[in-house]
């Protein structure tokens, strides 16, 4: 059985997408189930390109034992559409940009990352973009997270 190609992504790849991609990385790894998933993430612009991820989502997860080595932020490309089975996005603005600019054999790769969350939450079933808040907001995005990837492994495994 070859591994679920999964990518995440949010608007800069540098607080949200990068955080489900660490945390669903380091589950893995720690759950034994490394070798059912390949992960990565992207963004729906080239804005923060080369950069890595926010020192806010960094804190976080670090004070939970999880790394962020070897990521880095990255627009998504065609050749994403391609070679992803399931594209998450963090909230429903970046499914309709993906939709936009994706061929439609691959539209039904994209969705929306909490569709995997069991405990439903206030923003409508999105991750918050915590960028302009404090700490509670990336506290918050790193709950939110941890719980849908719990819940995607189990769908996925």
């Amino acid at each position: 059985m070859s591994p679920h190609k999964i990518l995440f992504v949010c608007t800069g790849n540098i607080c949200r997408s990068p955080t489900a991609h660490a945390v669903a990385r380091h589950k893995a790894k720690i759950s034994g189930k490394e070798n059912l998933f390949i992960f990565d993430s992207a963004a729906t612009s080239s804005y923060h390109e080369g950069e890595s991820p926010d020192v806010r989502s960094v804190k976080v997860a670090h004070e939970k034992g999880i790394s962020f080595s070897g990521i880095f932020s990255r627009a998504i490309t065609k050749k994403d559409f391609a070679d992803f089975d399931f594209i998450l996005c963090m909230d429903r603005g970046h499914v309709s940009r993906l939709l936009a600019i994706s061929e439609e054999k691959y539209h039904h790769k994209i969705k929306l990352f909490l569709e995997f969350c069991a405990i439903k939450n206030f923003w409508d079933d999105e991750v918050i973009d915590p960028y302009y808040g404090g700490n509670k907001g990336f506290e918050e995005v790193f709950s939110m997270v941890e719980n849908a990837v719990d819940n995607m492994f189990k769908i996925f495994s």
